[in-house]
């Protein structure tokens, strides 16, 4: 990224602390409308709680503040990557997310998203995406590493189902 493109993601730090959650509300609709095969990965209950949203609003903002520094947000990235990878989250997930969160920051920003700012957080984006999917690709291989270990989805047979309490169920 060259020192203007950073600087105008640096620019946005105002706007995402004010409407960051009102861009990731509209990204998530947008992009369950456009992609509801999705709709498994998240849990649609922090979605009505907006949850999902404001979590999100608050990396990208750790981002667009960080943007130079970026290895400070390591600790976040691992959290991240671990959640992630419970949710067998891959790489083509993050073309999809980049997709629809730069739609959604033209769309909400209107005239203010010049060209100029939409490349510079393709490129951001691009990076950060390369950061995740990178560090979640040496999460998945430790996972398949260990004994017994795998990454993604796997058949299991349900032998016995125990209510420990009224929230808590045991298979």
């Amino acid at each position: 990224m060259t020192s203007d493109q950073i600087q105008l993601i640096k620019a946005t730090v105002p706007v995402l602390r004010e409407h960051g959650v009102l861009l990731t509300s509209h990204f998530y609709k947008r992009m369950f409308e456009n992609n509801p095969e999705l709709k498994h990965i998240f849990n649609m209950g922090n979605q009505q709680n907006n949850k999902k949203q404001t979590a999100l609003a608050m990396a990208v903002l750790a981002y667009a503040e960080y943007i130079e520094t970026p290895e400070v947000l390591l600790p976040v990235v691992d959290h991240i990557g671990h959640k992630h990878t419970s949710l067998d989250i891959r790489p083509e997930h993050y073309t999809i997310v980049g997709r629809h969160l730069i739609a959604s920051i033209q769309e909400v920003l209107g005239d203010a998203a010049t060209p100029e700012l939409l490349e510079a957080w393709t490129l951001a984006y691009s990076k950060l995406a390369d950061l995740m999917a990178g560090h979640e690709q040496k999460l998945y291989i430790k996972q398949t590493e260990r004994t017994g270990g795998w990454a993604g989805w796997r058949p299991f047979v349900v032998k016995q189902k125990v209510k420990e309490s009224e929230e808590i169920t045991s298979f």
